[in-house]
């Protein structure tokens, strides 16, 4: 802000003087009235590209005599820090033009950035940002970017990571090289190598989109069929290979440049192999210097985060090093600029033509997203086991942290403790509460912390996101897994909140049938197959005698058979029923292939799959007539892709005519099963159609990513 706040007080012939504080920027401003309110408008109206002003505070003050000019003073460092933190910003145009341009002293240099553009929150140690707290106070700045930097005219004026090939951050390729360390990455790329290169927030793994390297690539990694992102050189190649729309080209060319699920082209192309369980591309554009250097020899290349399974991206040489000898990469581009905070790379899809964030993370984190809650107070949610991230409450502002991922994992755990004491840091916070997940067995259950439902946590995150009246909304949640209040699994629940905040009731819900096995049938989910099959008393097709009787001694039994009302389980089981996996090797697998199957059906005329709504309390939705027709379909041979579409109208017809039963006045949609578009766009279509009021997560995921949010009402 200081740099533009200069030109607007030069503008407007007004002398003062402007400085960086923790709670916000400070001006002193004199000149007179027309001049004052010409300077106010210019300061509320023309912020830089990045800027978010929150709020404007204006006191008159007596005039200082004598004063003839406006100044930039050093930052004060005292009191409370209330200013927020930028999150890590795209390479902006002017700086891409830097280093192509030969003439450029920054030509070709990958760590070229400015104020609008560059590492933010990966680098920040402590408040308010300035270069001596941050990973860039080991460069010492040469003369001409100290020029740079002290010129308040100049667009590089105290960006705090400003920095030039004579005196900042250098590449360097771990193990031997002969030419540039890039020039010989790019060698190894094109010779079918899987290699590592260093980001913002930590390690990607790189590899050309086909061939040799991606089968090594999903080798070493034990992702057979999961879907890999991958980094396009610009737009025209994307169109290529996906069908894109103006908002999606906006996200994509956006600051937060995050990865966009794009929906791929009909015709069959190379890429088939990046992902071949579902009717999607992951999609980035180039987002640093080194991107833009490195995509000006390819048109793809597979970017996905370096890691072993549930563990967290590696930032550093040692743990790069751990990668290269478990022979997961064979080389990797380094540098000697510090990631403070691991930041993986955000995901965000739309639907409708609305944005649903999937993964939350560098571009949008730390910015705080702000509340309008009655209650006052300050606290750190821990969010839940699986796709973790938390929550830190100030008042009426919700940080939530970047993406953690699954605590089960130690590393993660480590990770997430870390970053708390982090944010509680840079944020000058002492929580009064500590609000973890209800689950007795998760990581982060404490009984002397307030303890919230998963379910119950998703519906509120809709609530406290769309500022929604508690006690007006029926929370519609369809999910995996989460522990219930009734202490078995739930997972389609429609909720609604009690007389206070902290009760709810539940006033529908699927059938609950059993799991069993309990966690390792969403794994092997021709479990719940026979599970299912096993309560309409059905003969079970496709599977060995030897495996039905083994499961069904389980069932009968009732031996580790938890029950669950599980919408995600129940993808999975008719997934199975239908013959089109009985193994789901990385988690909602079986889920993604029959919503893949779904979105290829064409008869959408089909007589739909009954439904019935038992008259209990709470209501339950009764699935075993759905499977009686579904297995008619089978015996009919009905295509697969008609009678997955048909489970999918299913759902939904479900849901609105529980929503019929209980006539509410809005709806909120939240679980990780609204990631399917399919789903989502049959229910809102519908919602629309019977001019029922809906709101879904936007700013925070859908899925248990925003658990943590959620959980921050309390």
């Amino acid at each position: 802000m200081r740099p533009a706040i200069y030109r607007c007080a030069t503008d407007a012939e007004i002398t003062g003087f402007v400085n960086n504080t923790p709670e916000g920027v400070f001006i002193e401003a004199q000149g007179t009235e027309a001049n004052t309110k010409r300077f106010l408008n210019l300061v509320k109206n023309s912020p830089p590209p990045q800027a978010k002003l929150d709020k404007i505070t204006t006191k008159k003050v007596d005039i200082i005599h004598g004063e003839t000019k406006f100044e930039i003073f050093l930052s004060d460092h005292s009191g409370n820090k209330n200013t927020d933190i930028s999150p890590d910003l795209a390479t902006c145009p002017d700086c891409i033009k830097d280093i192509f341009d030969k003439k450029n002293r920054r030509y070709l240099y990958p760590f070229t950035n400015c104020t609008n553009c560059g590492p933010r929150f990966t680098i920040i140690k402590d408040r308010p940002y300035d270069r001596p707290f941050t990973s860039m106070k080991d460069f010492p700045l040469c003369m001409d970017c100290k020029k740079e930097y002290d010129d308040p005219l100049n667009r590089r004026f105290h960006a705090q990571p400003n920095a030039c090939p004579a005196c900042g951050p250098q590449l360097s390729l771990i193990g031997k090289y002969s030419n540039s360390p890039l020039i010989d990455l790019i060698k190894q790329i094109k010779k079918n190598k899987v290699a590592a290169i260093k980001g913002l927030g930590g390690f990607n793994i790189v590899c050309l989109p086909y061939g040799n390297a991606l089968k090594k690539l999903r080798k070493t990694k034990n992702r057979p069929t999961k879907s890999f992102a991958f980094m396009a050189k610009n737009i025209e190649v994307i169109e290529k290979y996906c069908h894109l729309s103006d908002v999606e080209i906006n996200e994509l060319k956006s600051s937060r440049a995050p990865i966009v699920l794009l929906k791929k082209l009909k015709s069959p192309c190379k890429l088939e192999a990046v992902s071949p369980d579902n009717n999607y591309h992951g999609v980035m554009l180039p987002y640093t210097p080194l991107h833009h250097l490195l995509m000006k020899h390819f048109e793809i290349l597979i970017m996905t985060s370096a890691n072993l399974k549930d563990e967290p991206i590696a930032i550093n040489d040692r743990e790069i090093q751990y990668l290269l000898e478990k022979n997961i990469i064979e080389a990797a581009l380094t540098h000697n600029r510090d990631i403070i905070h691991r930041a993986d790379d955000s995901i965000v899809q739309f639907i409708n033509g609305k944005r649903q964030i999937i993964r939350r993370s560098r571009g949008f984190v730390p910015m705080p997203i702000e509340i309008n809650c009655d209650r006052l107070n300050t606290s750190i949610s821990l969010g839940a086991n699986m796709k973790n991230t938390f929550a830190v409450r100030f008042n009426n502002k919700v940080y939530m942290s970047q993406h953690i991922g699954e605590l089960i994992d130690h590393r993660s755990y480590e990770f997430q403790k870390a970053e708390i004491n982090d944010f509680q840091s840079l944020l000058d916070i002492s929580p009064e509460r500590i609000v973890s997940d209800a689950h007795p067995g998760h990581e982060n259950y404490n009984s002397e912390n307030t303890l919230v439902y998963h379910h119950y946590a998703h519906h509120l995150s809709v609530v406290l996101e769309h500022n929604l009246n508690p006690e007006d909304v029926l929370g519609i949640i369809c999910d995996g897994t989460g522990y219930g209040a009734d202490e078995t699994i739930w997972g389609f629940e429609f909720l609604k909140t009690g007389n206070k905040i902290e009760e709810f009731k539940r006033v529908a819900h699927l059938t609950p049938f059993k799991l069993p096995g309990s966690e390792i049938a969403l794994t092997e989910v021709d479990r719940i197959n026979i599970s299912l099959l096993s309560s309409i008393n059905a003969p079970v097709k496709n599977l060995s005698e030897d495996r039905i009787k083994s499961i069904q001694m389980l069932l009968d039994k009732d031996l580790n058979s938890p029950m669950t009302s599980s919408l995600g389980r129940l993808f999975d089981g008719v997934s199975s029923i239908l013959g089109i996996t009985n193994h789901s090797s990385y988690e909602a697998r079986a889920a993604i292939l029959l919503q893949k199957e779904a979105e290829k059906n064409t008869n959408l005329n089909d007589i739909p799959y009954p439904v019935k709504i038992i008259p209990t309390d709470p209501l339950t939705i009764n699935y075993r007539d759905m499977l009686q027709s579904l297995l008619m379909d089978i015996d009919n041979h009905t295509p697969v892709p008609e009678s997955a579409y048909k489970f999918h109208c299913w759902i939904v017809d479900s849901i609105m005519e529980v929503v019929g039963i209980l006539r509410p006045e809005v709806v909120a949609l939240s679980g990780g099963c609204f990631q399917n578009r399919l789903l989502l766009e049959l229910l809102t279509g519908r919602l629309n159609n019977k001019n029922i009021r809906y709101y879904t997560n936007e700013s925070v995921p859908v899925n248990d990513a925003g658990i943590s949010f959620g959980q921050s009402i309390l």
